[in-house]
């Protein structure tokens, strides 16, 4: 604003051709080429003033002049104001952001970021991380605390009906209670099959005839005592003969007989029948409060999480942290997949993008006005005289060469006039 332009030397020039057609005036007096010389110059130089005067008046007060002048810097304010609005409404309004938005693809861009290996570690390295802190951060004992109530809770509150129902039906669907018998009856087969159990039997018959005598008299008890000597009562052959059909029996059970597809159904009956009893539902119930306040359930619960913090640290893949590591590898992997060649996916995915990026847009629309603001705010006054005047410097030079030209046309025009009407200057 400051430097020198093609407006002041044309000013200047005016001056200098004003002072040289003075002179031509006063050496020439009465001749008309002088007289129309110096009416021209005279009405090109007052017409370069004037636009100076206007073009100034815009930026500061020339020649100190004060009455509307200085324009800008007095109305500052209105100045900024209506800039804001300008950047707002026609630079950033919400249709040129939508166009602009519309016309920048960004799907093809977030695919190809996304399918970057960097990108893929970075964000399951992200993700396995937040999972870490989350479980860092829980306080052991008080969450498992938590979860044992709950879980005394659901205990507790479980109808004992349902829950017997739940347990045949469950047994039935899968065959477990027959699976259950077989194991049992294996179970009790090797107990049988011990030395111990045929020691036993013969402990159990003895005791028995012992018994029996000495509720029969003396002489039961001699006859019984003679049977033994002579070998006519032999409670160790007894026992291992009952040990044999035991053994067999148990067989019989195991195998697939008629006896062991008639046995489990029987038990069947026999234990439908006994669930519908009161006193079954009632130690099912006793049962369940026993379990509920028995049960070590903080102790264990606060275990599992300590053992579940300890995997997940571990970076062996075969521990729990390598799993959810490698699972979300592999979803990251399907969402790629997903987003190339699913259509629908594709299509949601970058409607999700384009509403928040227009959404992004459409927020940040008013920062563009705060910032404005404060940048112009922040400004001098002759810091924004030079924005101002710098954006449009050729048309205010050009204002005021047309000054100087249409003054210079117009003083030769009436110059011309008054001649031809025979008017003196």
């Amino acid at each position: 604003m400051n430097r020198w332009n093609t407006a002041d030397t044309t000013l200047l020039c005016a001056a200098l051709f004003f002072l040289m057609a003075v002179g031509f005036k006063i050496v020439f007096p009465g001749n008309v080429a002088a007289e129309g010389f110096l009416f021209v110059t005279e009405a090109a130089l007052v017409g370069g003033i004037a636009d100076w005067f206007a073009v100034t008046a815009l930026f500061k007060k020339p020649l100190g002049f004060s009455f509307h002048t200085a324009i800008l810097p007095r109305r500052r304010k209105d100045f900024v104001k209506a800039s804001v609005v300008m950047v707002q409404q026609e630079f950033f309004s919400r249709r040129t952001i939508f166009k602009k938005l519309g016309d920048f693809k960004l799907m093809p861009r977030i695919v190809d970021y996304f399918a970057r290996e960097e990108t893929r570690k970075m964000v399951v390295e992200e993700l396995f991380s937040m999972v870490k802190k989350f479980v860092a951060a829980q306080n052991k004992e008080t969450r498992s605390k938590a979860i044992a109530n709950e879980l005394r809770r659901i205990l507790r509150d479980i109808p004992a009906q349902g829950l017997i129902n739940d347990f045949g039906a469950h047994f039935k669907r899968n065959d477990k209670d027959r699976e259950l018998f077989i194991s049992i009856v294996k179970a009790m087969r090797r107990t049988a099959a011990k030395p111990e159990t045929c020691d036993k039997l013969q402990e159990l018959l003895e005791e028995y005839a012992n018994e029996k005598t000495k509720n029969m008299g003396g002489f039961s008890i001699l006859m019984a005592g003679l049977a033994q000597m002579l070998d006519l009562v032999n409670f160790e052959e007894a026992a291992r003969i009952m040990q044999i059909q035991l053994l067999k029996l148990l067989d019989e059970l195991a195998a697939d007989t008629q006896l062991h597809r008639r046995t489990p159904n029987e038990c069947r009956l026999k234990i439908s029948e006994l669930s519908d009893t009161p006193e079954f539902k009632d130690l099912v119930e006793r049962i369940q409060m026993d379990a509920a306040t028995a049960l070590p359930l903080e102790e264990a619960i606060e275990l599992a999480l300590i053992h579940l913090e300890n995997q997940i640290k571990s970076p062996d893949a075969r521990n729990l942290g390598g799993l959810i590591k490698k699972l979300f590898d592999d979803e990251y992997g399907r969402f790629l997949q997903l987003l190339r060649e699913d259509t629908a996916a594709k299509v949601a995915f970058e409607k999700f993008v384009d509403e928040l990026t227009a959404r992004a847009a459409l927020h940040a629309q008013p920062l563009v006005g705060v910032v404005a603001k404060s940048a112009l705010d922040k400004l001098t006054e002759e810091q924004l005289n030079n924005l101002v005047y710098d954006k449009a410097e050729q048309d205010f030079i050009w204002i005021r060469l047309n000054g100087s030209i249409v003054g210079s046309v117009v003083g030769l025009a009436i110059f011309i006039l008054i001649k031809a009407a025979g008017l003196s200057v």
